[in-house]
């Protein structure tokens, strides 16, 4: 709403709610970039600011291990977050690329693709020279998969062994596809592509292999829809 030619009570409230959005940086900080455009001075300065801690929290909790991006430790694999993340930094990049650079995002795509514990298999089905083919869709119960769904993924039985089983579909936590998952996933694919199109980007090499994932990903789940639809 506040791009419209009504704008200015909604600039105005965004900017009452500063603090609230300081307080809360880490999930909603990413959404308020985009208002940046239709902002002061002023937001941005305190975006700035908080975006410069966050990037040091953000720092600090990856290295706590080698894949870069956040590792879910909870019952729930965590190629959701993972895409989640992906996502929130390619917002800061474009309002911050000053701050934030493209690798973030691209960490968390080239995770989900096959760059995670456990195993080298590519968690969205029939993605990848090697995919998850056995998964908990509404067809689990022939052991076969849906093309373009995309899994949990590894989890972290505690203290301290990932898992992830092969050949076994009823594991919930582990295969079951979830369509904001899915539909993450193709905004992330598009968000890696975006960034490696960009002028002087050190990744455009892998440009044309993305763009080849996102399009056989579009044309799997049109045909799964078609054969549904019969």
């Amino acid at each position: 709403m506040i791009a419209t030619k009504g704008g200015e009570i909604y600039r105005k409230r965004l900017a009452e709610l500063l603090p609230a959005i300081q307080n809360r940086f880490a999930s909603i900080g990413w959404t308020a970039t985009r208002a940046i455009p239709f902002m002061d001075a002023t937001f941005k300065d305190a975006l700035t600011t908080s975006l410069r801690a966050h990037k040091t929290r953000v720092d600090d909790n990856l290295a706590k291990n080698p894949f870069g991006v956040p590792i879910s430790m909870g019952t729930w694999g965590g190629s959701g977050a993972a895409l989640g993340f992906a996502l929130q930094m390619f917002y800061f990049h474009k309002a911050f690329p000053e701050i934030i650079g493209t690798d973030y995002t691209l960490r968390g795509f080239d995770y989900v693709l096959g760059r995670h514990p456990v195993s080298s298999v590519s968690y969205v089905s029939s993605v990848g020279t090697q995919s998850k083919l056995i998964a908990y869709g509404n067809n689990r119960a022939d052991y076969t998969f849906i093309p373009g769904g995309v899994i949990p993924g590894v989890t972290i039985v505690q203290p301290d062994f990932p898992e992830l089983k092969d050949g076994w579909p009823f594991l919930w936590f582990e295969n079951e596809y979830v369509v904001d998952t899915a539909t993450s996933f193709i905004l992330v694919a598009n968000a890696a592509e975006t960034v490696q199109n960009k002028p002087h980007s050190q990744n455009k090499k892998n440009c044309s292999a993305n763009k080849k994932i996102i399009d056989t990903v579009l044309r799997l789940w049109h045909i799964d829809a078609l054969q549904m639809s019969i």
